[in-house]
């Protein structure tokens, strides 16, 4: 990951209260990646399970760093030691959003959070210059630097919040301080992580510890709203307009304006380009593929099922991979994918170890196939598919099935 930054002088005025050292050059960009490395740019080496960033700082350099920072040392006169890396950055952010007069919405949730972050940033973009993290860059390193690569004269930034272990949201919650804390949904994800569903709630809430506007759409319900469209809109995707819609209006009222029409509304739906592999439905020579391939737990595939099975015209079809992260239960939850599955698909074609133990439920459906990789279920799919079908393709990230999405997509 690499950003420019937006307020160079402010930024280097920023970090030069934290060392005793000359800073004899600028730093124009930030970048985690030694291969991205820019001329002037700030080379932050993380060091993870399998990788060492200070193994890549003299990389960093011959690229054209102007400075490098972890929590090593090194004899380089540029080189800036930190003794504990997060909280240098937490410190860091705290300081520079001083210089910040706008608001910050804080989002997390186990199911929408980038569609709902989107949808309200795009809602907001009438009345106010506004910012947001781009894709899933939800992390306790890619919150700051997108926040480094936002401008100061913005009026509002939009931030997801991503976690996958116990400490995360306190974290970023704790950092950005938002004026406005948004939870989507709580619901099983990255059990590996957290352990239990009571301490994925628990972090998920530490947001609205840190929040002044608090929303909880896990307990809560946005406002009902009318929408027309010409497409089949998911269930998932109407409760996150409604969230985007309850939370920006608020926003909109704060700031003295008018309340949200009916018509914004309608532009919203008509001008609004779903995030990739989150649900966007591809009409592909005369095939719909639902594109679900960014990511998958129990919650969010079962609310895909339901969205399938609303093209009753049409025969349907369903690509499921492995949903990961889900601990010592993870059979349990991919056999009860099988078993919701059965009336709301036609066929069934499965990839992965644990996507295979949905197949106990293989006789209530047309066709129910297993394959071992992508490439060999690809290939099968084509061989199926016929004019007016309407294929979901939803499993983990790590599963990669937005291989077969670009494949169709790319198919003549």
């Amino acid at each position: 990951m690499r950003i420019e930054l937006k307020e160079q002088n402010y930024f280097l005025k920023v970090i030069k209260t934290f060392f005793d050292k000359n800073f004899d050059k600028p730093i124009k960009g930030i970048s985690i990646d030694s291969r991205n490395i820019k001329k002037n740019d700030l080379f932050i080496a993380l060091k993870g399970e399998k990788f060492d960033g200070n193994d890549f700082i003299d990389q960093a350099y011959k690229n054209g760093a102007s400075f490098t920072l972890s929590s090593s040392k090194n004899e380089r006169n540029n080189h800036l030691f930190v003794e504990n890396l997060n909280a240098f950055i937490k410190e860091l952010i705290i300081k520079w959003l001083k210089g910040f007069n706008g608001k910050i919405v804080g989002i997390t949730g186990s199911n929408g959070k980038t569609t709902s972050k989107d949808l309200i940033t795009h809602l907001l973009r009438s009345n106010f210059t506004v910012e947001k993290t781009l894709g899933n860059y939800n992390t306790s390193i890619s919150v700051p630097l997108s926040i480094f690569s936002f401008s100061l004269e913005s009026d509002i930034y939009v931030l997801e919040l991503g976690a996958n272990k116990v400490g995360d949201i306190e974290y970023l919650s704790s950092m950005i301080m938002p004026d406005y804390g948004v939870i989507t949904s709580i619901a099983a994800a990255h059990l590996d992580g957290f352990g239990s569903i009571e301490k994925i709630k628990k972090e998920k809430k530490s947001l609205l510890t840190f929040s002044k506007k608090k929303y909880n759409f896990d307990k809560i319900q946005p406002k009902k709203l009318k929408i027309a469209s010409k497409q089949i809109k998911s269930d998932v995707f109407i409760k996150n307009l409604e969230i985007a819609y309850h939370v920006a209006n608020d926003i909109i009222k704060d700031f003295n304006f008018s309340s949200l029409t009916t018509k914004s509304l309608q532009d919203c739906l008509e001008n609004f380009v779903m995030p990739k592999g989150r649900g966007a439905v591809l009409s592909l020579n005369k095939v719909k593929i639902i594109d679900d391939s960014y990511n998958a737990n129990p919650q969010s595939v079962k609310a895909a099922l339901d969205h399938l099975s609303l093209y009753k015209k049409n025969r349907k079809l369903f690509v499921f991979g492995d949903m990961k992260e889900l601990g010592k239960n993870e059979d349990s939850f991919h056999k009860q994918i099988g078993e919701y599955a059965a009336g709301k698909t036609d066929i069934l074609l499965t990839v992965g170890k644990l996507a295979k133990k949905a197949q106990s439920n293989s006789k209530n459906f047309t066709l129910s196939l297993h394959f071992n990789d992508n490439f060999t279920l690809l290939e099968k799919l084509k061989e199926l598919l016929l004019d007016g079908d309407t294929v979901l393709i939803k499993g983990s990230r790590s599963m990669n099935l937005d291989y077969i999405v670009n494949d169709l997509k790319n198919a003549k």
